[in-house]
């Protein structure tokens, strides 16, 4: 991925304009995000968003709850018993690091501090601020990183690019874990790329500091522990032997890092790591519908990742990031004679997800999410294919007209940015022909909650009546409707949130629910749409992605 050219030192000054683009650009994804993050009408400075996800009421709650006993505790914090009181405490969850909710819990408080909480207990919205903050500073990474290794006209393609691909920016309006994993996942990825790629072994001080993001990265999500096989195999046939002092290092300030910032694992490191690896073994499967199958999330084919991440970029960018993975692997030979093959670890980085979860038995599910992290070095690529096939066309053409051309091509992939707002999620490419052609071919059109959108609650409320009682399904956990429920238009009007029971017919005639498929009940499936009339729907290329149904009178 280097430059072919030798090119003169650049001055201070000549470094800090480059690093000013992925900087404004970093900025304009913080206002596009910030833009539409209201998930209930809970603030007034920024519009409608996507609806509550299934998993956000957890995350704002754990981070409130870790910002405000750190707050009570001042610096008494430090004192080991201050941190068992903490970390034991019946509230804390222990299912996920610290690092992101701690950051998700920061954003909430900060927001409140401006905007008040009123009578909740937190408000989701407040903590999505934290996942578009991050977002931002993933556009600068990648762009800047791009940009030292492929040049200003990759890195700044590279950034928009990411900017434009709508799981990762519908991810980013989310109180959730993935916008802050990715983050930090592929920073401590970059950086080993960035400062190891030379002709000798990194020093000890130089694999120490990359260490200390490794740590930062394992202290978000266990997607981490991914990071380091990819860079262990590439150190030994980069320098063979001589890799091991520096992966030492690496890996043991990382785990260090990992334990000295998650306390609850100090008062029984052992039985506590067991209990955080094994957690995914001892929870009930979750269900997801894959062409037309419905399939236990340790029994999905082995292609669902693949298909997945090739339906979900749009079609042009994906073009391009292959066009880019190209030409990164013919630079393989020469790097190798250079002892300069920063690229194969990318690639490697970026295959080694996929791969791992294609593995038989383990579990994927909720389409990208759980490998989110590797369509940021996706974007790199397709920063690397649009210099490519600039410089195919420059040799044709001018230069103004080949960039002219190359941007033409990117901003026409951001219509579906704009197109499936706030439903980013729903989203699929020219590859199903469209969020339409995944539906007809039995793909997940939503599965989060997000599809209950603000506006889609606001219009809800207004048209149930007064005091009444309205179903809720599906219901994956019973935070989600808790939560729902604290909705101060729902509280205000004295609607009362209730799971959904066929028998409920005299108690409700109003149903929201949206269109998970393998967990909605017999009676709202689609095919059984004579039992009910659609009041309100949320729709995206006429799929509908949720709706407000009434019931019929059973005959």
């Amino acid at each position: 991925m280097n430059q072919s050219t030798t090119q003169a030192p650049l001055t201070p000054r000549e470094k800090l304009k480059p690093a000013a683009w992925y900087a404004l650009l970093a900025c304009l994804a913080f206002l596009l995000v910030a833009a539409r993050l209201d998930c209930a009408q809970d603030l007034s400075l920024t519009g409608p968003g996507p609806g509550m996800t299934v998993d956000e009421p957890f995350n704002v709650g754990q981070g409130v709850f870790l910002v405000r006993a750190i707050r009570v505790y001042g610096l008494g914090i430090i004192a080991p018993e201050s941190l068992r009181e903490i970390f034991e405490h019946e509230n804390y969850l222990p299912d996920h690091p610290p690092l992101g909710r701690l950051l998700i819990g920061i954003a909430h408080e900060t927001v409140a501090g401006l905007a008040g909480e009123g009578e909740r207990p937190f408000v989701v919205t407040y903590g999505r601020y934290a996942s578009a903050l991050c977002f931002a500073c993933l556009v600068f990474v990648v762009g800047w990183f791009t940009s030292q290794r492929s040049g200003h006209f990759a890195g700044v393609v590279a950034a928009v690019a990411l900017i434009t691909l709508p799981r990762v920016f519908g991810h980013a309006h989310l109180a959730a874990l993935e916008t802050v994993t990715a983050l930090f996942y592929v920073t401590a990825v970059l950086a080993v790329i960035r400062f190891w790629d030379t002709t000798e072994p990194p020093t000890a001080k130089r694999a120490c500091l990359t260490g200390i993001l490794l740590g930062l990265a394992l202290l978000t999500k266990i997607q981490a522990v991914l990071i380091p096989i990819p860079v262990i195999i590439w150190a030994l046939w980069k320098w063979r032997l001589k890799a091991i002092k520096p992966l030492l290092c690496w890996g043991g300030v990382g785990v260090l890092v990992f334990f000295a910032g998650w306390p609850w694992l100090w008062f029984d490191p052992v039985g506590h790591l067991s209990e955080y690896l094994g957690r995914t073994t001892g929870r009930a499967a979750i269900y997801i519908d894959y062409f037309g199958t419905k399939y236990a999330d340790r029994d999905v084919p082995w292609h669902y990742p693949w298909v997945m991440l090739l339906v979900t970029i749009p079609l042009g960018l994906l073009v391009l990031a292959l066009i880019g993975g190209w030409k990164t692997g013919r630079r393989l030979e020469a790097e190798r004679e250079q002892r300069s093959s920063g690229g194969v670890l990318l690639i490697g980085s970026l295959l080694w997800p996929l791969m791992l979860f294609s593995w038989p038995g383990i579990t994927v599910y909720d389409g990208v999410r759980l490998f989110l992290m590797v369509f940021p070095m996706a974007a790199i690529l397709i920063g690397v294919g649009a210099a490519q096939i600039c410089d195919w066309l420059q040799q044709r053409f001018s230069m103004r007209v080949a960039r002219t051309a190359v941007g033409v091509l990117i901003l026409t992939q951001a219509y579906a940015a704009f197109a499936f707002s706030p439903c980013w999620l729903s989203y699929y490419s020219l590859l199903t022909g469209g969020l339409q052609g995944a539906n007809a071919l039995g793909m997940e059109v939503t599965y989060w909650g997000d599809s209950i959108t603000a506006e889609m609650l606001h219009d809800v409320v207004e048209r149930v009546p007064e005091n009444s009682y309205l179903q809720l399904a599906p219901i994956l956990h019973p935070a989600y409707i808790q939560m729902l429920q604290e909705t101060p238009e729902v509280k205000r009007k004295g609607i009362k949130l209730i799971p959904f029971d066929s028998e409920r017919q005299g108690v409700s005639e109003y149903v929201l629910y949206f269109q998970r498929k393998p967990y909605l009940p017999e009676e709202l499936q689609p095919r059984e749409s004579a039992a009910w009339q659609t009041e309100i729907a949320v729709v995206r290329k006429q799929v509908p992605l949720a709706r407000l149904v009434r019931l019929n009178p059973p005959r």
